[in-house]
């Protein structure tokens, strides 16, 4: 645990803070008791590190221009931008933070990921920034995302992307067999099966990476169980009984749709990048992904161009009986956090601001098409039909579940990922899942015991997430 480090900082911000508040600013960001240029020594220049999964077009050009709008009002910062492909960053960012060479400013996927870099005092709270003002910066931040960024009353960064994952369709196929989008999960097995034909799946999957495959048996779980228990039963430091006999039940399903042949051959061999082209070119007619694909699918994207205008997409069906929210969707607030060990808190916290404000965000959702988090930041004028949709969906849904590997510790979430591919090829059942699942948190639960709450040093399996 590093307390005293933490602690230090978080009073050198909390006096920085208190400082300023009694000084004139030209604007709001000037609040976080970052020196101004007149202040600072003849050249002196803050230099913030930040790592990001923002690595391929248009994010990254739409990053580095908000940065250039934030160099120039900021000319005593320079924020020094790494960006890493998102398989990769996993691993990168842990060993970074694990051997104490963090970046000043990270990307992190919020539930369990974040939480356990909180436990191990790894991230600065910013709760003093956000309520400054009469909580102007919180209260910019769209519908409850930064309860998943919130840990003992305490918040660690700031969500930024909201993605949700999602049936898309080809409605063109769906048309030739007179179907309509499943509601419900007999209908959608119906759906499979009609749409069975030579040459063509019902269902894209590429599962060599393991994460896409586990999305159906976290949805379903969640459809079957609720919200509510998969939290208490992912807790690493939890019971981790897993004894409700739907989790087996829900890996049934899962491999009752392998047996039932709709998806397409060999998926733990097949990319991500190839079954997006088998949806592309209607060699498969739907393909279960996240509104991360979307600029894919639109006119100028990776999908040829007769495919513009072609698909559309549906919410995961309902299952009957199940006690949990039917009308959830499935997704996460992406996002960024400040490192408890950056030497430039305050430099680090006026940057976030200025990446969270409106004005960047509108640039954001302009050029990337995609759901930011900030209040304000989509708009008729910077959105298309798909955004404005699919940001309606978000605003309407009860509530947003995110996905089995963010809210599990990450070994537990490797050995379930672990498990769904066994289960494809037929080399493992339900019932050993399972266990496999419960051994594997027991096994965490006592050696956090041990290390106070961080599972940053927990020895994990070999095969890790590419």
């Amino acid at each position: 645990m590093r307390r005293p480090l933490a602690i230090a900082i978080a009073i050198s911000l909390a006096v920085a803070l208190a400082l300023l508040a009694g000084c004139p600013s030209e604007t709001p960001e000037d609040d976080t008791g970052v020196p101004t240029p007149g202040e600072m020594a003849a050249g002196e220049t803050v230099e913030v590190q930040m790592w990001t999964i923002w690595n391929t077009e248009p994010r990254k050009s739409a990053l580095d221009e908000i940065i250039a709008r934030f160099h120039e009002a900021n000319p005593g910062i320079r924020i020094v931008v790494t960006p890493i492909e998102p398989d990769t960053y996993k691993t990168r960012i842990r060993v970074a933070v694990g051997s104490g060479e963090p970046p000043d400013v990270y990307f992190v996927w919020s539930g369990e990921w974040l939480h356990n870099f909180v436990r191990g005092d790894n991230v600065l709270a910013i709760d003093d920034a956000l309520d400054a003002d009469s909580g102007a910066w919180r209260n910019r931040v769209m519908g409850d995302a930064l309860k998943w960024y919130t840990f003992d009353e305490k918040t660690y960064g700031i969500p930024f992307l909201r993605q949700c994952t999602f049936f898309f369709y080809n409605k063109a196929l769906f048309a030739e067999k007179n179907l309509q989008p499943p509601a419900t999960w007999d209908q959608f097995l119906a759906a499979c099966d009609a749409l069975k034909s030579d040459g063509v799946a019902p269902i894209a999957l590429g599962n060599s990476v393991k994460w896409p495959a586990h999305h159906y048996v976290s949805c379903l779980w969640q459809r079957m169980m609720g919200q509510d228990q998969l939290i208490a039963d992912f807790d690493p430091m939890g019971p981790g009984a897993y004894d409700d006999p739907d989790y087996v039940r829900g890996l049934e399903m899962f491999k009752a749709l392998v047996d039932r042949g709709v998806f397409n051959r060999a998926p733990n061999g097949t990319t991500r990048e190839n079954a997006a082209a088998l949806f592309y070119t209607g060699r498969a007619a739907m393909y279960y992904t996240g509104t991360w694909d979307l600029n894919n699918f639109r006119e100028g994207g990776e999908a040829p161009p007769e495919f513009a205008g072609s698909w559309d997409w549906f919410n995961f069906p309902a299952v009957a009986g199940g006690k949990g929210e039917q009308e959830a969707l499935h997704g996460g607030a992406d996002g960024y956090v400040i490192s408890s060990k950056t030497a430039h808190p305050a430099a680090a916290i006026k940057f976030l601001q200025h990446l969270n404000s409106v004005e960047s965000a509108q640039l954001f959702v302009e050029r990337c098409k995609e759901l930011v988090l900030v209040e304000g930041s989509v708009t008729e004028e910077n959105a298309d039909e798909y955004l404005l949709r699919y940001a309606e969906q978000v605003a309407a849904a009860p509530t947003i579940v995110p996905w089995a590997d963010t809210l599990m510790e990450r070994s537990v979430a490797e050995t379930l990922m672990d498990g769904c591919q066994a289960l494809i090829d037929g080399s493992i059942t339900p019932e050993e899942v399972m266990a496999n699942v419960r051994k594997r948190q027991a096994e965490v639960k006592a050696r956090l015991e041990k290390l106070g709450g961080s599972s940053m040093e927990v020895e994990t399996p070999v095969n890790e997430e590419a």
